[in-house]
């Protein structure tokens, strides 16, 4: 094969899941390219990952900018597929584990000559994977089980992974404070799941029972304005009412305009406590350790891939239920 395109048109957390299936293509056919195909919500999750040779990224409608017209996003795909269209891809992997008819119809678009998907198609996949065909439960294990349907070769899941430029080290390492002997605690307090939302007072009990130590040092993330939707407001202002509530100089904010600056700044942190969802799995991209809150979320299913993790979930499903005594705990243990 030379030519093989991967298509994922998910959120963050999905394509992180995406990135051993890609380094398992690349040892399987050294010699292949490999093209990927994702939305623009996702870009940031592989810029510089060596095993790509080009990404092209294309914008769901509902992410059109502001004053932005329909015509001018679908215009700006039709380009986007007469570029891939010219390249002759040998295989096209659908790499949802999931049947997705809209990943279907951009790798025929696409021009693919060997479609490969989970679903029973058989008329428009070339290798349809039924539920039996996958192998393991977290989604990492099962968007790999598409390797082979191009190799015979025994190839180990690697970790996830996300590669950081010398330039995105230097700028977290300048606007992080050093610690010393102390331990660097990354809170991260949003998730777009209402039940997966920890209540701020009780991060705000986490945070000074981790400043009791005088060394320590907390870093308090969040999801900047428009990062699900243009008009998104973001969590800004409970981050705000956070740190005012905390009152301590060894707590600080850490804004982020982009998926780069977070992980720049998780690579710093020496744990990191957040809920399920995208930030979980950068964090783990990052070989992290985590407390993660999961609301009713299959933790078998989506739990971090790389690195240590404790996740604390109730038979509720909501994170509310969970005490102060509970995460400090699991933070300890991890310690």
């Amino acid at each position: 094969m030379k030519n093989i395109l991967v298509i994922r048109r998910d959120n963050i957390g999905d394509l992180v899941c995406t990135t051993p299936l890609l380094e398992g293509i690349s040892e399987a056919w050294p010699e292949a390219s490999i093209w990927l195909l994702i939305n623009s919500v996702s870009q940031d999750v592989v810029k510089h990952n060596p095993y790509i040779k080009q990404t092209f990224v294309y914008r769901k409608a509902k992410h059109r900018k502001k004053n932005e017209s329909w015509f001018s996003v679908y215009f700006e795909r039709l380009k986007l597929i007469l570029r891939l269209r010219r390249i002759h891809f040998d295989a096209v992997i659908l790499a949802n584990p999931q049947p997705c008819k809209y990943s279907l119809r951009l790798a025929r678009m696409a021009g693919g000559r060997h479609i490969i998907g989970a679903g029973s198609d058989n008329r428009r996949l070339n290798v349809a994977f039924s539920p039996q065909d996958f192998r393991g439960e977290h989604q990492v294990e099962r968007t790999f089980s598409y390797l082979s349907a191009i190799t015979d070769k025994i190839i180990a899941i690697p970790p996830v992974r996300i590669w950081l430029s010398d330039e995105e080290r230097q700028q977290a390492a300048a606007r992080i404070k050093p610690v010393g002997e102390g331990s660097l605690l990354g809170v991260h307090i949003s998730s777009r799941c209402a039940l997966r939302r920890w209540p701020l007072e009780r991060y705000r009990e986490i945070i000074l029972r981790h400043l009791k130590n005088e060394h320590n040092h907390v870093v308090i993330f969040w999801s900047p304005q428009g990062t699900l939707t243009p008009d998104d407001t973001g969590d800004a202002h409970r981050a705000e009412q956070l740190l005012a509530s905390c009152d301590n100089p060894r707590a600080s904010l850490y804004p982020t305009a982009s998926v780069r600056e977070l992980v720049a700044a998780f690579e710093h942190c020496d744990r990191v406590l957040c809920s399920d969802g995208g930030q979980m799995h950068l964090a783990s991209a990052m070989n992290k350790k985590q407390v993660v809150f999961f609301g009713d979320t299959d933790q078998k299913a989506w739990r971090p891939w790389s690195g240590q993790y404790q996740i604390l979930q109730t038979p509720s499903g909501n994170c509310a239920d969970v005490s102060v005594d509970d995460v400090w705990h699991q933070l300890q243990v991890l310690s």
